[in-house]
Formats: C-alpha cells, sequence, structure tokens
C-alpha cells in the first residue's frame, strides 16, 4: 500500500539535511535512532551456525542503516541499493522538523478519481493537488521510479488551500474524497498560518 505525506516546512529546512550544520546533524542522529533502532540481538539462535548469513546482522534494502544516516547528512552520493532505504529516512527527518504532516492513502486510480470529482466541483487545475508537488525538491536525493517528490511554494499552498476550501463541502465530493482532502487541508491550513512554511509531499510505502 502506498501513502501520500504532506508536510508544512520550508523547503530549505529540506535541503539543509544534505550537508547537515552540527547541531542539526546531532537532532537527526537522535531522530533516526529513535526511529528505526534495531530491537536486540538475541543471545543464542540454535539455527546460527547452519545459515551462511545472520539475519539479526543483515542490513534490510529499505532499513536505513549507520552509514545512511551519515551519507545523507553528509550530502554524499547515495547507491542505487540505498534509496528506498533513504528516502524512509528523509522522510522520518522531514516529518519531525515539520509544523504539521498527514499521510493520506495513495492509489493512482483513486486519485485520479479525486482530481475529477474536484474538478467537477469547480476546482481550478492550477490547485489541484499534483500542483502540490510540481517543483523539484532541488536535493541529492532523486525520486524512485514512479515516486512523487514535491513541493509548493507557500503564495501557491495558500491559494490552494482556499480553492480547496471553496469546493470541500460541494456535492460532487464523496465522503472517501473529504476523507483523503481534509488531512491535507489540515497542512495547508498550518502552512497558511506562518509565511515561512512551504508544503513539501513524498509519497511512501505505507
Amino acid at each position: 500500500m502506498q501513502e501520500l505525506v504532506s508536510c508544512a516546512i520550508p523547503i530549505d529546512d529540506v535541503r539543509d539535511i544534505f550537508g547537515a550544520a552540527p547541531e542539526l546533524a546531532d537532532r537527526l542522529r537522535a531522530s533516526a535512532a529513535a526511529r528505526f533502532q534495531r530491537p536486540q540481538a538475541s543471545h543464542r539462535r540454535w539455527l546460527r551456525p547452519l545459515l551462511r548469513r545472520d539475519p539479526e546482522l543483515e542490513v534490510e534494502r529499505d532499513t536505513p542503516s549507520a552509514e545512511d544516516v551519515s551519507a545523507l547528512l553528509a550530502g554524499a552520493h547515495i547507491p542505487p541499493d540505498r534509496v528506498a532505504a533513504s528516502w524512509r529516512l528523509l522522510l522520518g527527518w522531514v516529518e519531525d522538523l515539520a509544523v504539521r504532516s498527514a499521510r493520506v492513502p495513495w492509489d493512482r486510480a483513486a486519485f485520479d478519481r479525486l482530481e475529477w470529482n474536484l474538478a467537477r466541483a469547480g476546482l481550478n487545475s492550477d490547485y489541484s493537488l499534483r500542483r502540490l508537488a510540481d517543483r523539484d525538491l532541488g536535493i541529492p536525493l532523486h525520486p524512485m521510479p514512479d515516486q512523487v517528490a514535491g513541493y509548493a511554494k507557500h503564495v501557491h499552498a495558500v491559494e490552494t488551500r482556499d480553492a480547496l476550501r471553496a469546493v470541500r463541502d460541494n456535492p460532487e465530493l464523496e465522503p472517501g474524497d473529504r476523507q483523503v482532502l481534509d488531512p491535507i487541508l489540515s497542512v495547508l491550513d498550518a502552512a497558511a498560518a506562518d509565511p515561512r512554511l512551504d508544503v513539501v509531499t513524498i509519497g511512501a510505502r505505507a
């Protein structure tokens, strides 16, 4: 299952993660340790001598490692096999730094229906939900194939919030549409309250 994660955060705060200053790096290392801490290894595994690889010592492809933390904070090259784990790590950091964040289910067909219903309700295409991720994040970590990753500047986020609020109660929208729309609106409301805030949208595996 996929999710869209929407965050009210200055885009410069996201970019500052790469090559982070010492104080920020310390904060992010602590955040990663708390979020992705591995369970304690057991003292005894009867089958361990029979295994070619110890599962407790393997680095899972999508689980961030200490090396991933160091690479992102240094703005270093990310090997292809560590990109998925690095996005999980980055997304956790962005959520921690954000003033507000929300996760909503993302299915391409369902999202297309939502956008169609919003258009039928009178939403101008300039303020479609997709436009919230139109701008490139401008970071060294490139999106994975078909991954949503982008941002909207503060002004566009506020205008989108106003446009969505105007159609939110239109009968063309279904209850399921509002279940997706309302968490995103909460993030847009938070961004609108502070001129420093932009809106970052990143796709993730649930």
